[in-house]
């Protein structure tokens, strides 16, 4: 998630109001911290991305990084994101990626996390039907004899930060908003961030925020599922907030003072599978 603040204190009061908060001394640890990580991993760009609580309390504070963003052949914004977890906030740890198949299994797990980065959980899968003679079929609408089928199960082991890293992987597809126009490709087919950019003109509005993974230009929250996102203004102070309803926790604030923007997360991770019947 873009973090265009660059005071990290003054950004998080801004969240604060919303549920995202963050203590005195981890403001502190990671004012420091995260400038040298990105030194030493060597990236453009490191953000704070939030927090994914715990049971035992040790949540995992998350960081990403990238160097380019890119705008692909399909019109689709591309980043080749680095994401680091620290439970301290001073000692910054890779939170590795995961392959597709991984992610599916990883994704039925409903549960809070532990805390242990060390514990694994177990996903159960239906293995291949195997005749009484040992030999596996593949097809599962034949009917041998009776007694010859026999169903089997697959188990497969989920370390935890796989699980926590899925949950970062679909927080940033499904929600990672920023405000329109905030961004231009330029000549090599990269994404820069717009000089020009003054603020948008009705930040009450979902029309003035969208997804970065979409091209500039490209369709707004809006568009989304009706009832997916809230909106706050303060006209007084003009900071807008908007929170998703699928991921309970993603905060977006804009601030039409300095058109100043960023977000952040602060929950289990989990999504909300009963929005449906919310709406």
């Amino acid at each position: 998630m873009v973090q265009v603040e660059p005071n990290l204190v003054v950004a998080f009061k801004n969240f604060a109001p919303f549920g995202a908060v963050v203590s005195a001394e981890q403001q502190a640890a990671l004012d420091h911290s995260i400038t040298m990580k990105r030194v030493e991993a060597g990236l453009t760009n490191l953000s704070y991305w939030g927090k994914v609580t715990t049971l035992n309390g040790k949540d995992y504070m998350i960081c990403e990084g990238y160097n380019d963003l890119l705008l692909g052949l399909g019109g689709e914004i591309t980043v080749d994101s680095k994401f680091y977890y620290s439970i301290d906030g001073v000692k910054w740890m890779d939170l590795p990626a995961i392959d597709g198949a991984t992610a599916s299994r990883a994704a039925n797990i409903n549960a809070l996390l532990a805390g242990d980065a060390a514990k694994a959980y177990h996903v159960e899968e239906d293995g291949p039907i195997q005749t009484a003679s040992g030999e596996d079929t593949k097809d599962p609408a034949a009917e041998p004899g009776e007694g010859e089928r026999v169903e089997t199960k697959l188990t497969f082991s989920i370390p935890e930060l796989a699980v926590l890293r899925q949950r970062v992987d679909a927080i940033n597809t499904a929600c990672g908003v920023i405000p329109v126009n905030a961004f231009q490709p330029n000549a090599a087919n990269r994404i820069e961030l717009n000089r020009l950019f003054s603020g948008v003109a009705h930040p009450d509005k979902l029309e003035s925020y969208m997804h970065r993974s979409v091209a500039p230009g490209g369709r707004t929250l809006a568009s989304d599922l009706r009832g997916s996102w809230a909106i706050n203004y303060d006209p007084f102070r003009q900071i807008a907030a908007v929170r998703s309803l699928l991921f309970p926790g993603y905060t977006f604030c804009y601030s039409g003072h300095d058109a100043m923007w960023g977000s952040l997360y602060c929950g289990d991770g989990i999504c909300n599978n009963e929005l449906m019947f919310m709406l």
